[in-house]
Parts: structure tokens; C-alpha cells; sequence
């Protein structure tokens, strides 16, 4: 689904004077209004992000006495462990920290679990470090926020402790020094594990703690955090260190192994933060950590080559659990609000990965379990308008631990809780999420009603970097008929053009039919600026699209048209009449996913209630997911996850399917009201099309010239390529010089005839 932007209230005299100030254009400078940015100030520090506009670190409650307490562990030569976590915000903050103590002058004994061993300040991690180090100090980073009886068993062994942490903040949290910038009354709550420990580190070691921000960067950037504020100065800052080539040895190893070639927010996501997470999703988290705390130049080799097979490894691995559970789930009811699915042979470390593909797949939350010391492990991924983790402290009473964010979470339950655990967490969403909740919404800036420029993309390189809450712009322009071809023979990449941009899709090849059909069209695109030979050149690659649902002659041509190449499919279904269709309608509303609308006459929506709260699309779904949904006709398929079809109105074909199909015979789909199958009307359909050397593109295009309706002529094109006196040809219908035969050759013309009775 497609939501516009909303325009900030903001008058002109605000956006000419932000396009003044900072010589940027006015279409800039609203775009930037339209983000929140309504003062000269604001803009100042978003567009030129600074090391001085970060927050003093003492503002963080518990700074003040983390810092007392560390300095009396290095005026006392006392041990110190840092423990951190096992992902790369995990291991990035251990790094941070490890390196910062060092300079401040404490040599830190630096530990992280491995997935096996659970997440945070664990019973079997915690004897394990006292047994070998027999510390006095232990500081957590990226974890131990809900560590309340762990802390306490350290500090009854004489063990202090501080936290580091940046989750969300539980009802009970430990009896010792915690700081986390969720906690008082921080300026800036969205930082990463690894932002906290920089806090921490500029409190010890000031300006010095600034040559690890490229560090910083990757977490922020890995754990999917906002890139506003403090988060936009830390990765603005990191990415400069590496740019420069003034980056720790390890990132630049990391940075030849996976041949980046781009450095910016987005490359990094999908290239450096992949590659250190491998090695704890495969096991090896201690590896990740080695490459970054050592300063040998032939172990960072060593280890950044084994993270990026490593990362090779995961991938493959990954697609065969995603296999494993979409089996799975195909076995599971389609109406859920959540997905939970259970395998003891899944490896903890690759769930995450794959909950978060089938969240935007399915559009609801997703949690995969594995099992470990006969308790399920679960990793909770989520829709943006779905906060998981709140949903997972409804039903807490049925888990063992649970803890995170509000889109990734982690939870153990009790194999014996699970379907109990489901169900309770379904009917929670079921009574606190609206419909719109479950909805992943594509937000643009504006639909184009004027060209885009070159110098325009060029100017939206000023809000790098790109990432979470700072998304890349994409814009959308209005379509009818789009003339989409490959770009070149064979090729599944689609090249086409529309009055405002000229636009790619990679990977369209199986939207081809659907752009070229005359059905208004809505194109989500990305602005994209190439150099080749020196010139730029500007394209838009197309994100998504949104076919629009009207009673016009396109749409008509459309829906008549799969209608007749169907025409003989007769699949079994129950009759239904109006009452029990509204019924479905007002059922779909409260469950929401699974039933799948069509409607082939565009007024039968107004002739039954309830069809207002649906989503509303052309022959197919548009959205992801299994979420109920009206189509103005059908392309013949049946997607995945939709167990009933309801014709709303009585079609000349139904689909053969093994799902559950009620047909409402109350309503006739299709009147075909001004269609007849008088020999002289379609000859004079025939005339018309051959007297078109080239052809005509649509059936629309002779409606005015004939005095036909766009029934009538399509009724007849169909019946002309049957009998092979037209032919569709790059996009047009040519007529075939030459050739008799008899209308009553047609198939489509004796079926349509007997319809018709005459």
C-alpha cells in the first residue's frame, strides 16, 4: 500500500528561506519541512552532521559513577572483564570499550558468549568467566538490562558490575551502576549497544573515543538502528574513517573481502554488518571478536577471509531452513495474526535471518524457535506497526525470558507452552491491532506532476546517510499503459518509460503483462543517478507497483479480457447470494487474512456493505501477505496463503482450484450490456483494425470512433485471435490479411452467443 507523505503546514516564506540558507532548491527544501525539519537549526545539523552537536555523556543517568568505579579499577590494578554479545553490535561494543580501556589504561579481558551458550549474563557464562578470570569488575555491553538475579548472584560473590545496555527497559532492572540512553531523562534513545560503550569511552578518554566511530557506524547500521540525531553524527563520522582510509585494520580487510565498492550506510548493511554476524549465526563468534581486538596484520587477513566464507555458509544455509518453513507453515491456519513455528534442528543463529524474510513475505509477526537444553529459543521479528515486544510481555507468564525492541526480540518458552503461548500472543494481537497495523505501507514523497531532474537526485545525496527513519527518497508517477520491454533479449530487467522519468525494474520480467495492460497504475521508484563515459544520467528503478481499481475502460478491457481467455475453466464452488457475501465481507474484517474478493463488475461494490474497508487492487493482490483483499477481476491464479475465494458478483468463469469458493449468483458480473454478436458489428471492429497498418494498441482506442463500447470491442478482438484473423504483435493488435473463416469457428463467439441468447 502506497501512503503519501503528509506536507507540513509549513508557509513558503519557511521553505524559500531553508533554500536560501543552505542553496538548495525549493522542491529540497520542502521535502525536508515534510521530514519534521521546520527550523533553520534543525536543518543546519541534519544536512552537516558534527562530532559538537553530540550530547555531553554525563547526560546518560549512571555515567557518573561507571566512571568513578572504573577509575578506582585502574588506580587498584583490579581485573575487568568487558562481556558483550555475540552479534556485530555485540562484538562492535566489546571492541569500542576493550580499545578505550586500553588507551584510559586498563588491559580488559574481553568475553562473549557463542549462541549455543543463550543470550546476556548467563548461569553457565558467568561460572565460566569466574573460574577463569576471577574478576572484580564485569561491564556488559549490549546486554544485561534484564539480568536482575545474575547481578545479584555476582555481587553476593563480591563481583561489581556495571551495565551497558540500550534494550528496552524491563519492569525490574539490576541492583548495581546501569546505564542505557532509554533510561532518565537521555536527549537520544535510539542508540546501538556499541553508541552506549562510545558514550562511555568519550566519559574516560574524550576526543580519542572518536577514532573508533567507524566501529560505532557498523553496529548502529547492523542493529537497524534510527540514523537521526546522535546515530546520523556516527555513522556520518564512521563513514568519513573510512573513506579516508583511516578505519581500524579489521574494517578495511573486512572491506576488501566483500569488494565494496561504494562505501555508504546501505553498502555497509548489506556487506560488512552480514559478515561479522555470520560468525556468531555459524558459531564462531570469538572469531569476529579476535579480528577486531588484534593487531596482527596476518591473523585480521586470516579472519576476515574465514568471516566471509562464513557468510557464504549462512546464505546457503538460510535458504534451507526458509524451505523447511515455509513447509511448515503450509500446514499452519492462514488466519493467524502471528507465525510460530518450531524445529529442533534449525541452527539459533539463522532464524533470526529467516523470521524477518517471511515478515515481509506474510506482513505479520514471526517467531522461529530452535530447541537448546529442552527449552525453545526463539527469534521474534516483526511489521513496523506491530511492537513485539510489548505483545511478548502480554504472555510473559508463559515464557522463560524474554527481551529486545519493538520489531526483534528474543523469548524462551517451555516446548509443553508453545501452542498455548500461540495462541494467547494471537489473541492479544487480535484484540489490541487494527487491520491498518499489519499493512506494510510504502511511504513516497510526492506523486510526480513534473519532471525529475538530474541536479534534483543529485541534491538528495545531501540526506546520506540512508537507513532506518532517514529511508531513501522514493517518489511515484501515475501510469496507464507503460510500453515496458526488456532491456534486452532474454533479459528479466524491464526498461520503460513515463511522462515525468524514464524507469528500470530489475527482475520484472513476470510484471511485464501487467504493465503493459491499460489498468491505472501507480509506480513507487527510486531516484538513481549512473556515470557512464564521464555524463550522468538519472533512472528511476522501480520498487514497487499499485494497480488502482476503477470503472473505466481500461480496467474493463482488462478484467472482459482474462474473463474470455478463461472462459471454459468452470471450477465447482457453492452459490451464495448477497446476505451471506456481506456476511464474508464483515467475517474478513475481524480475521482479516485469508479470503481472497473478486469482483468483476466494478458496481457491484455498491451494491453491497461493508466492501469500503478493503484494499482494492486489478486482477491480483498488489500487497504482500495474505491480508483479505478486494480484486476488480482475476488473473486466473490463486496466491499463496488465500484458503477462500468469494466472487462478490457471478463470473463468466471460475477459477479451478482446491480452495474453498463461494460465488455470489445474486449479482451478474458481467451484463455485457451493448455487447452483441451481430456479424456486421464485428466487421466493422475488423475494418477498423485493419485499416491500421501498424495496428491499434488497445481495444480503448476505437471506442469513440466506432460508437462501441469497450465490451464490444474487446469481445471481438478476442474472438479475431482465436480464429487467427489478428494477432498481437509488440504490443499492438494487427489485423492478418487473407484468411476466412466463420464467427461460429470461434469458441468465444458461440459461448458469448448462447450468454447472449441470440
Amino acid at each position: 500500500m502506497i501512503r503519501i507523505k503528509e506536507k507540513a503546514n509549513a508557509d513558503n516564506n519557511l521553505i524559500e528561506q531553508i533554500a536560501l540558507t543552505f542553496k538548495i532548491s525549493k522542491r529540497l527544501a520542502e521535502l525536508l519541512v515534510s521530514r519534521g525539519f521546520t527550523d533553520i537549526e534543525s536543518v543546519d545539523k541534519f544536512l552537516y552532521p558534527k562530532l559538537s552537536h553530540l550530547y555531553n555523556p554525563y547526560l546518560l543517568s549512571g555515567m557518573e559513577d561507571a566512571v568513578k568505579r572504573i577509575a578506582q579499577a585502574k588506580e587498584n590494578g583490579e581485573t575487568v572483564v568487558i562481556y558483550g554479545d555475540y552479534d556485530a553490535d555485540g562484538i562492535s561494543a566489546v571492541t569500542v570499550l576493550y580499545r578505550s580501556l586500553k588507551i584510559y589504561g586498563i588491559d580488559a579481558i574481553a568475553v562473549i558468549p557463542e549462541r549455543e551458550n543463550g543470550y546476556g549474563l548467563t548461569d553457565g557464562m558467568i561460572s565460566a568467566v569466574l573460574e577463569e578470570h576471577f574478576p572484580d569488575l564485569i561491564i556488559t555491553v549490549d546486554c544485561g538490562i534484564s539480568a536482575v538475579k545474575e547481578v545479584e548472584e555476582l555481587r553476593d560473590l563480591g563481583v561489581d558490575v556495571i551495565v551497558t545496555d540500550h534494550h528496552e527497559i524491563p519492569e525490574n532492572i539490576p541492583d548495581c551502576t546501569v546505564i542505557n540512553c532509554k533510561l532518565g531523562d537521555y536527549p537520544f534513545d535510539g542508540l546501538c549497544g556499541a553508541g552506549v560503550a562510545y558514550k562511555l569511552a568519550k566519559a574516560l578518554i574524550g576526543d580519542k573515543a572518536d577514532s573508533l566511530l567507524d566501529v560505532v557506524a557498523i553496529a548502529t547500521i547492523a542493529d537497524s538502528m534510527p540514523l537521526l540525531d546522535e546515530n546520523r553524527i556516527i555513522v556520518s563520522e564512521g563513514l568519513k574513517l573510512m573513506k579516508s582510509g583511516k578505519s581500524c585494520k579489521c574494517v578495511k580487510a573486512l572491506m576488501r573481502v566483500s569488494g565494496i565498492k561504494e562505501v555508504n550506510a546501505t553498502s555497509l548493511a548489506y556487506t560488512l554488518a552480514p559478515r561479522i554476524n555470520a560468525a556468531g549465526r555459524m558459531g564462531d563468534a570469538k572469531s569476529a571478536l579476535q579480528a577486531f581486538l588484534t593487531d596482527d596484520e596476518n591473523e585480521i587477513e586470516s579472519f576476515s577471509s574465514l568471516l566471509n566464507e562464513y557468510n557464504v555458509k549462512r546464505q546457503a544455509e538460510c535458504d534451507l531452513l526458509y524451505r523447511s518453513a515455509k513447509e511448515q507453515l503450509s500446514q499452519k491456519p492462514t488466519d493467524n495474526r502471528v507465525i510460530a513455528l518450531y524445529n529442533k534442528n534449525w541452527k539459533s543463529g539463522l532464524i533470526g535471518i529467516v523470521a524477518a524474510k517471511l515478515v515481509e513475505e506474510y506482513s505479520k509477526p514471526v517467531i522461529l524457535f530452535t530447541e537448546r537444553d529442552g527449552v525453545l529459543h526463539g527469534s521474534a521479528r516483526s511489521v513496523v506497526g506491530v511492537n513485539i515486544f510489548k505483545a511478548l510481555t502480554a504472555v510473559k507468564d508463559l515464557t522463560e525470558d524474554y527481551g529486545g525492541h519493538a520489531q526483534a526480540a528474543g523469548v524462551t518458552v517451555k516446548l509443553d507452552n508453545l501452542n498455548e503461548f500461540e495462541r494467547l500472543l494471537n489473541s492479544y494481537l487480535i484484540e489490541n491491532c487494527e487491520v491498518g497495523d499489519f499493512v506494510q505501507e510504502t511511504e513516497v514523497e510526492e506523486i510526480l506532476t513534473s519532471p525529475l531532474t538530474l541536479d534534483f537526485a543529485n541534491e538528495l545525496n545531501l540526506l546520506e546517510p540512508f537507513g532506518v527513519a532517514n529511508k531513501k527518497p522514493v517518489f511515484a508517477v501515475e501510469c496507464k499503459r507503460a510500453f515496458a520491454s526488456p532491456i534486452k533479449i532474454g533479459s528479466p530487467h524491464l526498461a520503460f518509460k513515463t511522462d515525468y522519468i524514464d524507469l528500470l525494474m530489475f527482475g520484472g520480467g513476470d510484471k511485464l503483462q501487467l504493465l503493459n495492460a491499460e489498468i491505472n497504475k501507480i509506480i513507487v521508484f527510486e531516484p538513481n543517478v549512473s556515470v557512464y563515459n564521464g555524463r550522468q544520467s538519472l533512472k528511476g528503478y522501480v520498487r514497487e507497483i499499485v494497480t488502482v481499481a476503477s470503472l473505466d475502460d481500461g480496467s474493463i478491457s482488462a478484467v472482459l479480457g482474462k474473463q474470455l481467455d478463461n472462459l471454459y475453466e468452470k471450477g465447482r464452488y457453492t452459490a451464495i447470494d448477497s446476505t451471506k457475501a456481506e456476511y464474508f465481507l464483515e467475517k474478513a474484517k475481524k480475521d482479516i487474512y485469508g479470503t481472497l474478493f473478486i469482483v468483476n463488475d466494478f458496481n457491484t461494490l455498491s451494491k453491497l456493505k461493508g466492501t469500503e474497508s478493503f484494499a482494492k487492487s486489478v486482477l491480483a493482490p498488489d500487497g504482500k501477505g495474505n491480508i483479505s483483499v478486494i480484486t476488480l477481476g482475476t488473473d486466473g491464479k490463486i496466491p499463496d496463503g488465500y484458503d477462500t475465494v468469494v466472487y462478490l458478483d457471478k463470473p463468466l468463469f471460475v477459477i479451478d482450484t482446491d480452495k474453498t469458493v463461494y460465488v455470489n449468483e445474486e449479482i451478474n458480473g458481467f451484463p455485457l450490456n451493448g455487447v452483441c454478436s451481430d456479424r456486421a458489428v464485428l466487421g466493422k471492429v475488423f475494418i477498423a483494425i485493419k485499416n491500421r497498418p501498424q495496428g491499434i494498441l488497445s481495444p480503448c482506442e476505437l471506442t469513440k470512433e466506432l460508437n462501441l463500447n469497450v465490451e464490444q470491442i474487446v469481445f471481438a478482438v478476442r474472438v479475431f485471435i482465436e480464429l487467427g484473423l489478428v494477432i498481437p504483435q509488440s504490443g499492438r493488435y494487427k489485423a492478418v490479411s487473407g484468411i476466412k473463416r466463420e464467427l461460429t469457428d470461434s469458441s468465444v463467439y458461440r459461448s458469448i452467443k448462447r450468454i447472449l441468447g441470440r
